[in-house]
């Protein structure tokens, strides 16, 4: 599926390609790489994923855990993970046959048409605005209230490049800002790709996921488990927020 400047490019938005082997899908575009090459992987991602209309690629990372071969029958999926001004950010998984992803990647795209890829801020993970319209949810919920109600501290939000510190005295949030002068007791960090997952399934499987441990933290390790409860709100409200402007 290829996006197109009459549709509004959506955090959450995602798309799975065809099922193809590998070899034949590179051999069908003329490339050549020897058996083993590391670079199979990333360009089979990129031949099974449609462009974004109207943008241009200006930046991709790649990570193979476990490199595709030749022989491999393969997938793509696709996700949105942040809109902003025009540019467009996408997690990119290869997975194989038995759905294992064995490769995967970001990318960075400018649209020509910055409209099309306006930001919302409920999606706009771990910014300032963001964490505004959190502030405003929690301040009126009397559990996180009570759960914080003898904490001075500040809890970090992390995702990818971007933080947001919620300073908080006896229960409410007396600050939201991108840094505070003595840094967060502790920081709360997961990838793009994760925050859109979750705070977009279906039920909240927070508590699953963090006990798989596909999150993790840096800052006073103890206080991050202590403060397991008023952590699972603020991403209760993370997913009610996100939920009202992509029901």
């Amino acid at each position: 599926m290829t996006l197109t400047t009459s549709d509004r490019i959506t955090v959450g938005d995602r798309t799975t390609g065809a099922e193809r082997v590998l070899a034949p899908l590179l051999t069908e575009t003329g490339i050549a790489l020897p058996a083993g090459s590391v670079l199979a992987g990333a360009l089979a991602a990129e031949l099974l994923t449609a462009p974004v209309d109207g943008g241009t690629r200006t930046g991709t990372t790649w990570c193979a855990t476990r490199p595709v071969a030749h022989d491999d029958t393969v997938r793509a999926d696709v996700l949105i993970t942040r809109v902003a001004d025009g540019i467009v950010e996408r997690f990119v998984r290869l997975l194989d046959d038995a759905g294992t992803v064995r490769e995967y990647g970001t990318e960075t795209w400018r649209l020509d048409d910055p409209s099309v890829a306006r930001a919302q801020p409920a999606l706009d993970f771990c910014t300032v605005a963001w964490g505004e319209l959190l502030r405003a949810r929690l301040d009126r919920d009397l559990a996180f209230v009570s759960s914080l109600s003898s904490w001075d501290g500040t809890i970090g939000l992390r995702c990818d490049d971007r933080e947001v510190h919620l300073r908080i005295y006896k229960g409410r949030i007396v600050d939201v800002t991108r840094r505070t002068p003595h840094g967060a007791t502790f920081t709360f960090v997961a990838p793009a790709h994760l925050w859109a997952e979750v705070v977009l399934a279906e039920r909240d499987d927070f508590m699953r996921r963090a006990i798989g441990g596909e999150f993790s933290s840096t800052g006073d390790g103890y206080e991050y488990l202590r403060l397991t409860k008023p952590l699972h709100i603020v991403i209760a409200h993370a997913r009610a927020l996100a939920q009202e402007v992509r029901p």
